[in-house]
């Protein structure tokens, strides 16, 4: 019975006379050492990815990019990887879908693209995490540079741009974020460990001088973000309301976090990256990050980063309606930009009003309807409200409609029309500017309309291609500064993919 199945089906071969029957099979030797040729330039075809964006990347202008490096031809020093080739590595990588610089480092070893880019090289991580983020200006710069590039072939209009935000996670994780004593303990333990390391540094000569460096460095960086942290939230309680001052909650590891909610419904620490699109070839003309949730104060600075890497001005820009406020219309009217994004009714921006001031939803000030002439105003009793001054609220000159005291008190419905404050219901109408009128005007008309619902198509196609696609839903590096630079490497990739994607496809068109 413990005879091995292969044995026994040898020895029944042998009796039974069929010995010669054996299958052959090739025998494997995995400790034999061979010299194989390499022929890099097969590893990849012509048309593949890594030789167009290496290509590409000779044409741009990448100074900026060395300025810092200090190795020079003829004088002592390591030699460092050329610019050019780490562009194209974190461009190619992001392609890819790989935001990770360790991920990149050992994809070297058999990712072809890769070893084709790097001559079968090794870039360490460090060295790819730090070119990402230390060159911001020069960054910007080669974006800029991009765009020129697509400008000059006819690829990118920008007549008509579409403006989105999207929310992508933040590096750190929800369990950093702790409340006014978390911040304060931890304050306490980061500096009880400083004092004990220089307690130790001058008792201990002959401890090894680099790692009590390193320890020393480790423990100062641990307090400096713990204090900038229980700085942050001392500012947030500071501007909160009275009944969320205790509320506020601030990550120890990336201060700048703020909680935010995704379209999946649910709450994570995030940013909100602001996208600019021109709607000939989906480019990204524009990005940015913001750590306010919400839209309503991210469209002037969006035109701003629009006509610094383009040099001017969108004719037009599409937007969702939580872009517009009165604010947007009159400066980007001041502008000549016309805005378009649809204006949110009344019914949606009364309804908080009317429930603290205790006034019924069928009782809003919508419901009162004007009368010829623009100076009275009928309520749903049909009592008649007239035009008595104007006065500001929230920065916005209102006429203020008031109904007669006699009416309100003898009317049946004064409780749910008055509301808490009992006097004569008063109605404020805001003055509208001439940029106002021919905005709502404008957004009427059936052909604006119809340009409107090419907004979701074209503007949510980057995040889709981004988030969806390369799967690009977290922030590989701490801090809205190294975030934005992120978002900038991401963009450009996203461009890259776009513009080979037209090379492709124009021969067919033609």
């Amino acid at each position: 019975m413990g005879t091995n199945c292969s044995e026994w089906a040898y020895s029944w071969l042998v009796e039974s006379g069929h010995e010669e029957q054996r299958i052959k099979t090739i025998y494997l030797d995995r400790s034999q050492i061979r010299w194989l040729p390499l022929d890099l330039g097969s590893l990849i075809d012509e048309q593949h990815p890594a030789r167009t964006i290496w290509e590409l990347s000779g044409q741009f202008d990448l100074r900026r990019f060395e300025e810092g490096i200090k190795t020079r031809e003829g004088a002592a020093g390591r030699p460092c990887w050329p610019a050019r080739l780490l562009v194209s590595v974190w461009v190619y990588g992001y392609t890819l879908g790989v935001a990770s610089a360790r991920a990149l480092e050992r994809m070297q070893e058999h990712e072809p693209g890769l070893r084709w880019l790097t001559g079968d090289g090794q870039i360490n991580y460090h060295t790819l995490a730090d070119f990402r983020v230390g060159h911001e200006e020069a960054l910007k710069e080669l974006f800029a540079q991009f765009l020129a590039l697509l400008d000059t072939a006819g690829m990118v209009d920008l007549q008509t741009l579409m403006h989105d935000g999207t929310k992508i996670k933040t590096a750190a994780g929800k369990w950093s974020f702790h409340g006014r004593k978390g911040l304060e303990k931890r304050v306490r333990a980061a500096r009880s460990v400083v004092r004990k390391l220089d307690a130790q540094a001058a008792e201990s000569e002959g401890m090894d001088e680099r790692r009590r460096a390193a320890r020393e460095r480790a423990a100062r960086e641990g307090l400096d973000r713990a204090q900038k942290a229980l700085e942050k939230l001392k500012k947030l309680e500071k501007a909160a309301k009275p009944s969320e001052k205790g509320q506020q909650r601030v990550s120890v590891s990336e201060p700048e976090a703020r909680k935010m909610k995704h379209a999946d419904g649910g709450w994570a620490p995030s940013y909100n990256v602001q996208v600019s699109t021109e709607a000939q070839a989906r480019i990204i003309v524009a990005i940015g990050l913001t750590t306010e949730a919400n839209d309503t104060q991210q469209l002037t600075p969006a035109l701003e980063r629009v006509k610094e890497n383009c040099g001017q001005l969108p004719k037009q820009v599409i937007a969702d309606n939580g872009y517009v406020t009165r604010e947007n219309v009159e400066q980007s009217a001041a502008q000549n930009v016309e805005l378009i994004a649809p204006w949110k009714g009344a019914e949606s921006r009364e309804a908080g009003a009317c429930q603290r001031n205790g006034i019924a939803a069928e009782y809003a000030p919508s419901v009162f309807r004007m009368q010829r002439g623009g100076k009275k105003l009928t309520c749903p009793a049909g009592k008649t409200l007239v035009v008595v001054g104007q006065k500001k609220f929230h920065g916005v000159m209102n006429q203020v409609f008031q109904a007669a005291a006699g009416d309100c008190r003898r009317c049946r419905l004064r409780e749910q029309c008055c509301g808490e404050r009992g006097g004569p219901r008063e109605i404020r109408r805001p003055v509208e500017s001439a940029a106002m009128k021919e905005y709502l005007s404008r957004m009427k008309r059936p052909e604006v309309k119809q340009l409107y619902r090419k907004r979701s198509e074209i503007a949510e196609f980057p995040h889709m291609w981004v988030k969806a696609v390369k799967g690009w839903r977290r922030f590989s590096v701490r801090g809205i500064v190294k975030a934005g630079m992120e978002a900038i490497w991401v963009a450009l990739a996203y461009n890259v993919a776009q513009w080979m994607r037209l090379q492709k496809t124009e021969p067919a068109a033609a």
